[in-house]
């Protein structure tokens, strides 16, 4: 019988594919430490940058990338090894946040075509291909990173989301949009191609998070580097037309596009280890290791690039806000938004 969720899988994925995620895990130095859960290895001395620094280079090496070969116009991070472990990383996080599910649209098991925009490194699209055999998996990118050994129903192409789709109309049973939060422009454009995309009856699902930081109980003070760090690079992404703040934001935009029966869900995802709940350290824990390096991703390009500040100011704020989120006394928290929205089986879309 075919599976219909992921039992998020402790660091397993599919041994389909050159990136899985064990292999991942493996090359940042996380699965040798058998021994210790992740927030246990996270709270130990050795620190979140070991983790993320490669074999042999010392621990806790800080890689600055240079910013004119790593950066692209279109995308505000690098699609270096690093940038693609901390996306995979992320699938695990939301394996967990969905008890293993890959999508909140609830839709049934007759899926014929299924398109997943900005892809990554393919891995939402081979669980999919995983779940769904009978079905086509397409996943589309700008930057061709994703692995040439995959399972036969799925395929990627490289490609703008931005641009004009070469989909046809009523061409797909699913689309799904995940994190391009900061990488699109014209949000509304997007929504608009993916309507005419999918078939009548057909499901848009979208998940962003907020590029903010709040705490419930003040212990994130205004003051800190670590909110000040998320101020500047919301400053910085306004200023170079990548609106970090839409991720809230989205129901008028699928409304507008002549979606039906939109559902908008928010879930608050905690940063760090400091959740008394097992499964909320857990998600803290990973969100915790893959915003380390997205530290230097976003901050290195947005704030040098949009605000003017030097590197090495750049370089003080992100030492001091990485040392804060490993705080056990802050407890701070980003809010991740779902949506999904049903075409309606009336609209031929004919045009």
């Amino acid at each position: 019988m075919r599976p219909t969720t992921f039992q998020h899988r402790p660091f397993l994925w599919t041994l389909l594919g050159k990136r899985h995620l064990i292999t991942r895990l493996q090359r940042v130095n996380i699965l040798p430490l058998h021994s210790l859960s992740l927030s246990e290895r996270i709270d130990t001395k050795m620190g979140v940058d070991t983790m993320l620094s490669r074999k042999g280079k010392e621990p806790g090496l800080v890689v600055w990338y240079p910013i004119k070969l790593t950066w692209s116009r279109k995308y505000l991070i690098p699609n270096d090894e690093a940038e693609q472990d901390r996306l995979d990383i992320i699938h695990h996080v939301f394996l967990l946040l969905l008890d293993g599910k890959l999508f909140r649209a609830p839709i049934g098991d007759d899926i014929q075509r299924i398109l997943d925009v900005g892809t990554g490194t393919g891995i939402w699209a081979m669980d999919a291909g995983e779940a769904y055999p009978a079905a086509e998996v397409i996943g589309t990118d700008l930057s061709p990173i994703q692995p040439s050994w995959v399972p036969p129903n799925v395929s990627f192409q490289i490609d703008d989301a931005e641009s004009d789709w070469t989909f046809g109309s009523n061409s797909f049973d699913l689309i799904h949009i995940r994190h391009l939060n900061g990488g699109i422009k014209d949000w509304r454009k997007l929504i608009g191609q993916a309507f005419k995309a999918l078939k009548p009856g057909g499901w848009l699902d979208i998940a962003e998070y907020e590029c903010f930081l709040r705490s419930d109980d003040g212990s994130l003070s205004a003051e800190s580097s670590l909110f000040k760090y998320y101020e500047l690079v919301n400053e910085a992404a306004d200023k170079m037309g990548q609106e970090f703040k839409i991720a809230a934001s989205l129901d008028q935009f699928i409304l507008d596009a002549g979606f039906d029966k939109v559902r908008h869900e928010e879930m608050k995802v905690p940063l760090g280890t400091w959740p008394a709940d097992k499964k909320q350290k857990e998600i803290g824990a990973f969100l915790l290791l893959t915003t380390e390096h997205a530290f230097e991703a976003f901050g290195m390009a947005l704030l040098t690039r949009a605000l003017g500040m030097g590197i090495p100011e750049v370089q003080e704020l992100i030492t001091a806000a990485k040392r804060e989120s490993r705080s056990r006394k802050i407890h701070p928290y980003t809010n991740q938004h779902f949506y999904y929205a049903q075409k309606p089986f009336d609209d031929s879309d004919s045009e």
